[in-house]
């Protein structure tokens, strides 16, 4: 009896751990999910509005990823790959973008209060209505242009 009990629960357990790990295989399940998704493959990814406040994206592939209205506070873009991606409109205070490459990004009315861009390849990118205070851009110096503005 002990030994059937034993090995049921094996099975369940087993079957557990497969199914949950076939729940979150997708890279895009596995952010929303657990908010961590560092190295992964995000590229083309649709994450319009969505919640990944303290998220770990560390060196992950995000070229041309939507991320319009998304809520990136204090997340971590340490070295991602951000090639032509979209954080219009995005919370993207305190978030750390250092040595991440946002060529061509467009950060078009976002938050980038206290946002961290050291070492950053900020090339062509389009960051027009953008708020900018206590920001440290890839050239080390500190972007205050907007303190007064945001009430900051």
């Amino acid at each position: 009896m002990l030994r059937y009990c034993f090995l049921s629960g094996a099975i369940a357990l087993s079957s557990s751990l497969v199914i949950a790990q076939v729940a979150i295989a997708n890279p895009v399940d596995q952010l929303l999910e657990t908010r961590a998704c560092p190295e992964c493959e995000l590229s083309n990814a649709n994450l319009v509005e969505a919640k990944l406040n303290g998220a770990n994206l560390s060196l992950a592939q995000m070229r041309a990823a939507n991320l319009r209205k998304a809520n990136l506070i204090g997340a971590n873009l340490i070295g991602a790959y951000l090639k032509d991606a979209s954080f219009q409109d995005a919370n993207l205070r305190w978030a750390n973008f250092t040595n991440a490459d946002l060529e061509n990004v467009d950060f078009r009315g976002a938050d980038l209060r206290g946002a961290k861009f050291n070492a950053a390849l900020l090339k062509d990118v389009n960051s027009q209505k953008s708020i900018f205070c206590r920001t440290i851009m890839s050239d080390g110096k500190l972007n205050n242009r907007d303190c007064r503005l945001a009430g900051d």
